[in-house]
């Protein structure tokens, strides 16, 4: 079983089985942005509502460790990969057209990514999930994955 990246959030707004969560970047953020703002420190992230949290309630929310590492090597890699093939192919017309090509297809990487993040959004695999609720101390007190296990489910 793979480790969880686990961070601890607010909920600004629940909807049913739907919240907003607000947290804090944290040092397990490293330096990725995606969920972050221009000059922001936190990030609201919408989610399945599984505990019924209410506004206000203090939750973690996971999510696997591997699955952020395919993130990663899916918004860092592709336009890698797209920078490196534009310029070899570039570089056989002269130094002006490697970095044309490497500049195209790197942005038309971005731009294919943009276009396939709705399917990407849908996927389980790639959806942080909310955990348990955060008391006083900050010790978990309701554990969704061991209460499911405990359930038998």
């Amino acid at each position: 079983m793979s480790e969880d990246v686990r961070q601890k959030g607010i909920v600004v707004e629940a909807n049913g089985k739907r919240a907003t969560v607000r947290f804090k970047k944290t040092d397990a953020c490293g330096h990725c942005n995606a969920c972050f703002r221009f000059g922001s420190n936190e990030a609201d992230i919408e989610m399945d509502n599984t505990l019924g949290a209410k506004k206000g309630d203090e939750v973690y929310i996971d999510m696997h460790a591997n699955t952020v590492l395919k993130a990663s090597a899916i918004v860092y890699g592709i336009p890698i990969i797209g920078l490196i093939l534009g310029v070899a192919a570039g570089s056989r017309f002269g130094e002006i057209y490697a970095a044309i090509g490497g500049v195209a297809l790197s942005g038309l990487s971005f731009l294919i990514l943009k276009k396939l993040e709705p399917k990407f959004a849908k996927m389980n695999e790639f959806k942080p999930r909310m955990t348990a609720f955060v008391n006083e101390e900050g010790k978990v007190t309701l554990d969704l994955d061991q209460a499911l296990a405990w359930l038998g489910q």
